[in-house]
């Protein structure tokens, strides 16, 4: 009899992506999850086409039914003051669609299927903000399109209005991974529902898009001076050249660097607790 061969391993190491193969992986995964969420809102348009339409039809609303009583001291146009402040309450409003979302997906355990998949783990994630991202943009410009038929026009030229647009999709951006978080928090859409929106309410509400601060009760005035939705509206407002609110409040006066300091600290704050609460569902 003969021994049995010995049996023989394999040295190689097992194969591992360098950082470009990781990153060309990583944006496979977002596009195709992307272009699943695209599917998924033309397959179930109700949500996002009323997402869209309702800020068209406030805007119509409010600036031929109200037509100049809201307008500040000095402004001409109410219409030209009124369309910053819409498109920027749109970009509050939008956290709803994103949280609801995430919530829909974990609640179907749609999550743990991905998290059992060979994707990159930013993947599913950074899938969702691109969408929303995407989603935001047309609704950017779908309203500066109506707000621009009502007879607004941007002041300072392409390169305010390049700026201004950046500003609020900056604070989308913001708000798109709050709602991610909220999403991978809530346990259900219908709780995001019931969460979401009446914490929304109050901050469209207590800022200074259409009232000034001294015209509130002094309790209210230093929250509205410093409510986020103020600055982004301020700033937008400056870098579109439009009619803005006097103010000599300090968050008035920095309005711009308050609508981009803010939302970067809560993208740094709230995109890392995403992720990491993302990696521990299930477990």
């Amino acid at each position: 009899m003969t021994a049995p061969a010995p049996v023989t391993t394999s040295t190689r190491p097992p194969y591992r992506p360098g950082l470009a193969g990781g990153v060309r992986k990583a944006w496979s995964d977002i596009l195709v999850l992307a272009r699943r969420n695209a599917l998924h809102m033309a397959r179930d348009p109700f949500e996002p086409v009323i997402a869209i339409t309702m800020p068209v039809m406030m805007v119509l609303l409010f600036g031929y039914v109200f037509g100049n009583v809201m307008a500040p001291p000095g402004a001409e146009d109410y219409r030209a003051f009124l369309v910053p402040a819409m498109v920027a309450m749109v970009m509050v409003y939008g956290v709803g669609g994103t949280a609801s979302g995430i919530a829909r997906d974990t609640d179907r355990d749609v999550m743990s299927r991905f998290r059992s998949m060979p994707m990159s783990p930013v993947a599913v994630l950074s899938s969702r903000v691109l969408s929303d991202m995407a989603r935001a943009c047309v609704e950017v410009a779908l309203l500066l399109v109506v707000g621009f038929a009502m007879g607004w026009r941007a002041e300072n030229g392409p390169g305010g209005a390049a700026a201004a647009i950046g500003v609020l999709l900056l604070f989308r951006l913001a708000l798109v991974w709050l709602g991610v978080l909220m999403g991978l928090v809530l346990p259900t859409p219908d709780s995001v529902s019931m969460v979401v929106y009446p914490l929304v309410f109050p901050l469209t509400v207590l800022s200074t898009s259409f009232v000034p601060s001294s015209a509130m009760p002094s309790l209210l005035a230093p929250v509205a001076e410093w409510n986020p939705l103020s600055a982004v509206v301020t700033s937008t407002r400056d870098l579109f050249g439009n009619p803005s609110l006097p103010s000599d409040a300090w968050p008035a006066e920095n309005a711009l660097l308050l609508a981009v300091a803010v939302p970067l600290a809560v993208i740094v704050v709230a995109a890392p607790l995403a992720v990491r609460r993302f990696r521990r569902l299930s477990r």
